[in-house]
């Protein structure tokens, strides 16, 4: 792994999990009911289908619009499975953007966009990121105050072990 991968790695992935945090931060001192816990009132939603087999978010469904701290991003997350070793999280993270449009990315890009995917498997447990993308990120609805975000996603990941996963038919949406 040469040093600009690790560098991507270590500025991206404590990204994430900073997401994720601030995420259940909101949660508990707002005394919101989560409303991307797959519920029938479930109104945020990440989904994708990961070569054919659908994949969906169970918690951590989190976006932001040029959140505080990094002018001119779109931000993506959520997250499958269990608070530990397992849990699945997946991100976006589109920068130097104004607001909705086509965004084609890939590794290396000059803006530092990335996509990630992590946990699939003890011995896959990276695809994206420093790995290899190559994602078509449509954004449709980007505010705030309050945040509202809806994309859809279609493209590959490379993993850590060399293997590739097609993503097609992925969908997200965040109000806050």
């Amino acid at each position: 792994m040469n040093m600009k991968k690790i560098c991507c790695f270590i500025v991206v992935f404590p990204v994430l999990l900073s997401c994720h945090n601030n995420n259940d931060k909101a949660k508990s001192t707002n005394n919101r009911i989560a409303p991307d816990k797959g519920s029938a009132n479930s109104t945020n939603i990440l989904s994708m289908k990961i070569n054919g087999v659908e994949w969906k978010a169970d918690n951590g469904v989190w976006g932001a619009f040029h959140p505080t701290g990094y002018d001119k991003a779109i931000l993506i997350a959520g997250s499958k499975g269990s608070n530990n070793k397992d849990e699945q999280p997946f991100n976006i993270n589109l920068y130097n953007t104004d607001g909705p449009g086509v965004f084609d990315i890939k590794e290396g890009n000059a803006g530092n966009n990335v996509v990630q995917l992590a946990n699939m498997s003890p011995q896959n447990y990276i695809y994206g990121s420093m790995m290899g993308f190559s994602m078509k990120v449509t954004v449709t609805k980007a505010s705030s105050n309050p945040t509202i975000l809806e994309a859809k996603f279609e493209g590959e990941l490379t993993g850590n072990a060399s293997d590739k996963l097609k993503i097609t038919e992925g969908k997200f949406y965040y109000h806050e």
